[in-house]
């Protein structure tokens, strides 16, 4: 998991050809002003869903992980928690087995292992082996969010 400021996305570019891609986009548009729902950068490789939302308390998140799309979790105005532990973590426990439609296994929110930060206007860029929490309540007041989606690279 890589986790930074928006500002500082850019020293990231040159890991893989649709993180560029991502990053490109970040660096080229405002996020801000994105129509809420599912946005296309580069087709089904690369894309961002754009939302808004008052964050919850920890009994109403859970854990997820994806196996062929990274996450780019971004917050663009306000603060969330984001919860993060590896996928080895022995306290992991799946609530939803994988789907290969929506690319996500589900898992309890708690685990024996998770590490809690405070996103506020950065990003966190989890991989297949970083299993995260969202949407986490931190100050109960209005998130602005992006989740990029990027394909693995081939």
């Amino acid at each position: 998991m890589i986790v930074g400021k928006l500002k500082d996305v850019a020293r990231y570019k040159g890991l893989s050809k649709n993180i560029d891609t991502a990053i490109d986009f970040i660096l080229n548009n405002d996020l801000l002003s994105l129509p809420k729902g599912k946005t296309l950068i580069d087709g089904d490789d690369v894309y961002v869903n754009r939302d808004t939302y008052i964050a919850r308390p920890l009994e109403e998140c859970y854990f997820e992980g994806h196996t062929n799309y990274l996450d780019m979790q971004i917050v663009l105005k306000g603060k969330e928690g984001f919860g993060y532990t590896d996928i080895t973590d022995p306290g992991l426990k799946v609530t939803t087995p994988y789907n290969d439609v929506k690319d996500v296994t589900k898992y309890a929110n708690k685990a024996e292992k998770e590490i809690y930060i405070t996103l506020e206007e950065g990003f966190a860029l989890v991989f297949p082996e970083d299993i995260h929490l969202a949407k986490l309540d931190v100050d109960g007041k209005t998130i602005e969010k992006a989740v990029i989606k990027i394909r693995l690279d081939k």
